[in-house]
């Protein structure tokens, strides 16, 4: 299993730090990380880190360090971008049969919750 060394989980703590977007937050306590995962990976912070920023610097920072490189392939890969254009389909719709379209299950008027002596 691949775990991360310390010296890149530092640097990885700075691009976190340094692309932080508020000045204080309760999640991640103005650190700009909220953990560290099994394989010594930093969890950045949903709430207050650009997150397409920081990717782009680790990016960067993986392509100076070829040992990084053969652990974060994935991240230089690719992937496809889907038209907007077109939908998907489905072969059939799924519509619910309804027994009796005609019967009414709502009667309007005021609801009579128990016997009242008039």
């Amino acid at each position: 299993m691949f775990i991360l060394e310390e010296k890149h989980l530092e640097a990885a703590k700075q691009i976190a730090l340094k692309h932080r977007h508020k000045k204080s937050c309760d999640r991640c306590y103005d650190r700009g990380w909220i953990g560290v995962s099994d394989q010594n990976l930093l969890i950045l912070c949903p709430k207050c880190v650009d997150r397409d920023a920081a990717l782009e610097e680790w990016k960067a920072y993986v392509n100076e360090h070829e040992e990084l490189k053969e652990h974060f392939s994935e991240l230089f890969e690719e992937k496809p971008v889907e038209e907007e254009g077109k939908e998907k389909t489905l072969p059939h719709e799924q519509k619910k049969l309804h027994p009796n379209p005609m019967k009414q299950t709502f009667v309007p008027g005021q609801k009579r919750t128990g016997l009242k002596k008039v």
